[in-house]
């Protein structure tokens, strides 16, 4: 530091030269500070031990795995029995050594007893600890997980009852599995016949009676029996008395002229006996009282003739009426039986129809009961057949699946306890931490080195600028001051 104030003086006496004097001791506090600054610039960090902050990560990764694999692997106690989980690999036992030593330590034990020997020297006797199993247990490797499973004692009777019923099918296997191959290695005969494919012969149909075959359906004609009469034959028949004396008048009024001519002639003789002459009053009264008698009588006679003839007429009428009448009815009955004849014809034709029908029917019927009977038959016995070629088929398969039904029979099941996981843990980050630390020295670094070129480049400036005030005297210092030094930065 001495030698930093000597070239300052320096360099402020060799300014005085210059100037007359101007600058003094402000000039020489001006250049200390400028050689402190370039002479204590701050230092470069120190390079970060990478490999070492890797090799640290590494250990800090296998720690947290460790951590991870014991905080997730609980001991496990169900009712099933238990299961724990221990560290170090499984142990070495050396049970030869082991039972060297205890054999060692039971003859020395029993050579060596407390006591004064034969020299009179006394032995304390055979004070070696008894070995111990740890002595020769060897631990495994820390790192490996060891899990053991534990199981009740009912537990354990089952798993051992499954694998004996396990084995035991096994060996029937290996027996089915010869049964088998001798099986299998014959090809499979069916050993029935062959499926029946036809009925035969059943016999023709019988599309039944052709329609002539029995006579034809007659028809009816009404004229084969002749026209019923619809007027009558009146020539044979009594005459109406249209006129006097006809028919029955005529033959009273015959009978009553004589008698009235006699009755006339009476009465004249008598009025001639009497003296009754002829054109007399008394004779006109007594003619004319005959003729009023014989005018009654004559009257009483028509009546009586056309009553006669009227009733013959009319008797002649409904004689030839009724007659007729027989002779329509007599062709009536003669149609209905004819027609009655022609339907029963036609009947007898129809029936016989049918009956050849009903025949060709039955004929049919048992033609399609036999065809049924034979497909039925037919049907059963490749029902049959087909059955039996199922059970031979089912007796050659049978030792396969007798070997398939033992070989895919329940397997042992093991309870089941929670299975080793591994967790990750995140370790603590070394490395990244070591590479932000290295970063933030670096940028702090670089942070400080720009300041202190800052300071320096601004008391360069600031130098220059007070020389060239000094040479024209004062400068901006005015008088020289003497001024201590002052270093910055770290020391």
């Amino acid at each position: 530091m001495a030698a930093f104030i000597a070239i300052g003086t320096a360099l402020g006496v060799a300014g005085a030269g210059f100037g007359a004097a101007a600058v003094g001791l402000g000039a020489t506090a001006l250049v200390g500070g400028v050689a402190n600054s370039l002479l204590n610039k701050p230092k470069a960090p120190a390079t970060p031990d990478f490999a070492g902050a890797a090799t640290a990560q590494g250990q800090a990764n296998i720690d947290a795995a460790r951590m991870s694999a014991r905080l997730s692997n609980p001991n496990i106690v169900s009712p099933y029995g238990t299961q724990t989980v221990t560290f170090g690999g499984a142990p070495t036992f050396d049970q030869a050594g082991y039972d060297a030593a205890v054999t060692a330590y039971q003859q020395g034990q029993g050579n060596q007893d407390a006591g004064y020997d034969e020299y009179g020297n006394y032995n304390p006797g055979y004070s070696a600890p008894m070995p111990t199993r740890e002595q020769f247990t060897t631990a495994g490797d820390p790192d490996i997980a060891n899990v053991t499973q534990t199981l009740t004692p009912a537990a354990q009777a089952a798993l051992e009852n499954q694998q004996r019923v396990q084995r035991g099918l096994s060996e029937v296997g290996i027996t089915a599995l010869g049964n088998v191959r001798d099986t299998m290695s014959k090809p499979f005969v069916s050993g029935v016949a062959d499926f029946q494919t036809s009925l035969g012969d059943q016999g023709p149909v019988n599309y039944g009676p052709s329609a002539d075959q029995y006579g034809l359906a007659q028809g009816f004609s009404a004229e084969k029996y002749g026209n019923a009469r619809g007027e009558l034959d009146l020539s044979g028949i009594a005459k109406m008395p249209v006129n006097a004396g006809m028919t029955a008048q005529q033959s009273i009024m015959a009978r009553l002229g004589p008698q009235i001519e006699t009755g006339r002639a009476a009465l004249a003789q008598n009025l001639a006996n009497q003296g009754i002459t002829q054109g007399s009053t008394a004779y006109e009264n007594a003619m004319r009282a005959q003729y009023a008698g014989e005018n009654d009588l004559l009257n009483e006679a028509a009546r009586s003739g056309i009553a006669l003839d009227m009733a013959a007429n009319q008797q002649g009428y409904g004689q030839q009426l009724s007659s007729a009448g027989l002779y329509n009815q007599a062709l009536g009955q003669n149609f209905s039986q004819g027609l009655q004849a022609n339907q029963a014809s036609n009947q007898a034709i129809g029936q016989n129809f049918g009956q050849g029908l009903q025949s060709a029917g039955f004929y049919n019927q048992a033609q399609n009961q036999k065809y049924n009977q034979a497909l039925q038959g037919a049907q059963f016995g490749n029902t049959a057949l087909g059955q039996q070629y199922q059970r031979n088929l089912s007796e050659y398969n049978q030792p396969l699946n007798n070997l398939t039904a033992l070989m895919s029979g329940s397997q042992i099941q093991n309870p089941q306890f929670q299975q080793y996981t591994g967790q990750n843990i995140a370790p603590a980050p070394i490395a990244n931490a070591t590479t932000q630390a290295a970063n933030f020295a670096q940028n702090q670094y670089g942070q400080n080195v720009a300041a202190n070129n800052a300071t320096t480049q601004g008391l360069f400036s600031l130098g220059t600028a007070g020389f060239g005030a000094g040479l024209g005297g004062g400068g901006l210092f005015g008088a020289p001051k003497t001024v201590a030094p002052t270093f910055g930065g770290p020391q």
